[in-house]
Formats: C-alpha cells, sequence, structure tokens
C-alpha cells in the first residue's frame, strides 16, 4: 500500500511535545508574534541579501533568524507541536515529506508565484510543487553536476585536456571507466574517480525517476537502480576508484581526499557545482589548474533548496513580496557570489558576474558549464525517503569497496534493509 504523507508529520508529535511541554497548545502560533520570521540553516542564504531585505521590508518587521543544528528537526517538531512557527522557512530538497500535509503551508500561486515561474528552471519549479499543483515551494539553488579534472595533469600525460575534448572522450560511464584505465597506465597512482558512492550518487542524479512515483507508490522494478549499482562495482573491479567512501561525512576521510586534490592523486571527479567552493578552500594550490565539463552519462543534479510560507504567517502575501524579493535574479546572483548557491534562475546565470572567467578554472567560465549542464536536467520526484534509500545502497557499496563485501551480498543486504524500513513506516505491506 502507498503511506500517506501526513503520518510523516504525525510522526513528529511526540518530539513537538517534547519541545514545547503541556502548555504548547496556549503557546504563540508563530515565532515572533508581530514580525515576519525566517528560518535559514548556516549558508543557507546570503547575509548581504538578509541585510537589503531587512532595509526593504522594514515595514514588515522583517525578522531573519538563523537556525543552529538540523533546521528540517525544529520545522517537524513546531509543525507538530502547532507553535513558535517560523512565517517563511527554508526547506531541502526532501521538500515532498511536506506534501501530505500541505494545508500547514501556503500555496504560493495564490499570491503571484505563476506569474513569475517562466524565470526559473521549470524542473525545479515543479520540484517545489504537488502532484495537486500547490505550490509549496519557490526554489533557491539547484546543484548540476560536471566532470571536474586536472587540465595540467591531463595535458602533460598527453591525453586529451580542453574541456570539449574531454567531454567528446567521456559521453558514456563505460567511455569514462575506458579513459580511467588509460589515465592508470600512463599515470599509475592516480584515480578518476572518488569512490563507488560518487559513480552511484551521479548515476542516479541522470535518471527521470528515482524510487517512487509521484503518488508515492514505490518503484519496486529497481532496473535503473541496478543499474546505477553494477557501474559502481564495475569502476571499483577495474581499479578505478580511489576508496575516499564517505569523504562527505567522515571529517578523516575528507582530508585525505582534500590531500588527493592538492597531490594530484585524484585527477577528476563527478560532483555538484556546490563542491566548488570546497576545492577552492582546501587545494588553493592548485588554482589555475582545473577545468570543468559535461559529465559522463548526461545532466544530472544533486541537491538544492526552496522558500515556504507556513499556514501560521498572518500576511502571507507579504511574506510572498519579501521571498519572490529575495529571490529574484539579482538576489540570486548574490547568493552565488557570496556563498556557492547556484541560481535557479537562468537570467541570474547570464550576469556576467557569473558568467566571468574564472582563474581557479584557468580563465574558463565554470558557470556557465553549470548553467548548460542545467538547462538539460530532467524533472524526477524526489521522495520523502530517497535520502535513506540512497543512503543505504551507498553504505553497502563502501563495504564493497573498503570492507570486501561480496557485491552480490551487498545488494541483497540493501534491498533488504530498505524493504523492512518501508514496511516499518507502511510503505509495503
Amino acid at each position: 500500500m502507498t503511506l500517506t504523507r501526513r503520518r510523516l508529520l504525525a510522526g513528529a508529535t511526540a518530539l513537538g511535545a517534547a519541545a514545547f511541554g503541556a502548555g504548547g497548545c496556549s503557546s504563540p502560533t508563530t515565532a515572533n508574534p508581530g514580525h515576519l520570521t525566517f528560518w535559514y540553516s548556516f549558508n543557507g542564504f546570503s547575509e548581504s541579501v538578509l541585510k537589503a531585505a531587512g532595509k526593504r521590508f522594514a515595514a514588515d518587521k522583517f525578522m531573519p533568524s538563523r537556525v543552529s543544528g538540523d533546521i528540517t528537526q525544529r520545522l517537524l517538531a513546531a509543525l507538530a507541536g502547532n507553535a513558535y512557527l517560523p512565517d517563511i522557512t527554508m526547506l531541502g530538497d526532501n521538500i515532498s515529506r511536506y506534501f501530505g500535509d500541505s494545508d500547514r503551508f501556503v500555496n504560493l500561486n495564490d499570491h503571484g508565484a505563476r506569474e513569475l515561474a517562466r524565470g526559473y528552471l521549470p524542473w525545479k519549479w515543479k520540484a517545489g510543487a504537488t502532484p495537486e499543483g500547490f505550490q509549496m515551494g519557490f526554489p533557491i539553488d539547484i546543484g548540476p553536476a560536471a566532470l571536474y579534472y586536472r587540465h595540467d595533469i591531463f595535458d602533460k600525460a598527453g591525453l586529451p585536456s580542453e574541456p570539449d575534448d574531454v567531454a567528446a572522450t567521456v559521453p558514456t560511464w563505460e567511455k569514462y571507466f575506458t579513459f580511467g584505465e588509460q589515465v592508470r597506465k600512463k599515470l599509475p597512482g592516480r584515480y578518476l574517480i572518488t569512490d563507488t558512492k560518487m559513480v552511484f550518487t551521479y548515476s542516479m542524479a541522470q535518471e527521470k525517476q528515482k524510487y517512487f512515483a509521484p503518488d508515492d507508490t514505490y518503484l519496486d522494478d529497481q532496473s535503473h537502480v541496478r543499474l546505477a549499482w553494477d557501474r559502481s562495482v564495475e569502476a571499483f573491479r577495474r581499479r578505478l576508484t580511489a576508496g575516499f567512501g564517505g569523504s562527505q561525512t567522515a571529517s578523516g576521510q575528507s582530508v585525505d581526499r582534500h590531500a588527493a586534490w592538492n597531490t594530484g592523486q585524484e585527477v577528476s571527479l563527478v560532483n555538484a557545482s556546490w563542491i566548488t567552493g570546497e576545492i577552492k578552500l582546501s587545494a588553493p594550490g592548485t588554482a589555475g589548474k582545473w577545468r570543468v565539463c559535461a559529465p559522463p552519462g548526461g545532466a544530472g543534479n544533486q541537491g538544492g533548496s526552496f522558500l515556504a510560507i507556513t499556514a501560521a504567517c498572518p500576511d502571507p502575501q507579504a511574506a510572498f513580496d519579501i521571498i519572490s524579493w529575495m529571490l529574484n535574479p539579482a538576489n540570486q546572483t548574490s547568493n552565488y557570489l557570496d556563498i556557492g548557491l547556484f541560481p535557479s534562475s537562468p537570467a541570474a546565470t547570464a550576469d556576467r558576474r557569473i558568467s566571468a572567467p574564472d582563474k581557479f578554472f584557468g580563465g574558463q567560465s565554470a558557470a556557465g558549464v553549470f548553467a548548460d549542464i542545467a538547462d538539460q536536467v530532467r524533472y524526477a520526484y524526489f521522495s520523502p525517503w530517497d535520502i535513506t534509500i540512497s543512503d543505504t545502497y551507498t553504505d553497502e557499496l563502501t563495504n564493497v569497496e573498503l570492507g570486501g563485501k561480496d557485491p552480490e551480498r551487498a545488494w541483497k543486504d540493501a534491498r533488504n534493509r530498505i524493504e523492512r524500513l518501508l514496511r516499518r513506516q507502511g510503505v509495503l505491506s
């Protein structure tokens, strides 16, 4: 059977009661009555844009509030307790977890969103709407995936090194693997692929469907998932992965990976646009040596966020005026220049401040590459369970890569764990 999304929020009731105590029902519905409170996460929004919004909308008493810790858990607690709610809040790419509780939010179409939709990438705009067309989220940023590579190392080894040539050499994952073998022969000890997790994650990012249909029916025919799994295992079997499994979450492995960027051990990687800041910060000595191009396998997106208005907001039109202004092309440009949030508005990416040559990438317009990829991304429904399911698969791939686990056993274990989870949630009978 299909789980109604309402139960996701109901499951947070105990958390809400613990947060607000027995007197929760008599507490203020909004976090700061008399103000329009905006919850955002660290590096979730440009401080300069927020400061400008404060001056522009002073009459509405706009009050930004940066949330420490997990903004999702805090929001779920506030919704469950129906108290201390923000008027405006950030929602992540898991926005669908709130779709079944759309009555707790404002339909942005009622306040002018539909008229603005054409100014944003269609697939990203659609991701913020329920299957019934309730526009819950106004898109902030996206994460188009590209192939990052060391131009200097490729060139020295006599390999294709200019972006168009590299992209033409590795249009598919299979050709990327073959190219990786050539690199390994010419440059022993160097790797084109971070780990099996990278292959799986970005293979799935290129698919037109993930794990659930928009009505939250589980797609039990996992042929596209099995393809991404087999592709990841194939990269490992061909000794193409560097083995930095879990490098995005384990600090020690992140240090190893950063060192590999500096030494040239990891000469390429497929990743989203937001990894740019980490590379620049962690490997400043490699400035001018990197380039980006279209990734093997086609366009894909990983990550991105939205702004939403809760039903507790006393003046949703004023709140909409604020968020639509904060997310206009000029302010999306500031979001990118200040903290690296890649715009969901094509007009913003056309701004010369974004599309200008980037010295770190040897004078290439890296943002121009990301924008071209973003234009080609296909919409794919992102369910409330996608992150957990994806993590289950990639955890087992790490067991294969770093622990020597049999790949077929790992696949079956991942499937079993996922099915147990979905049965506990009531998704599967």
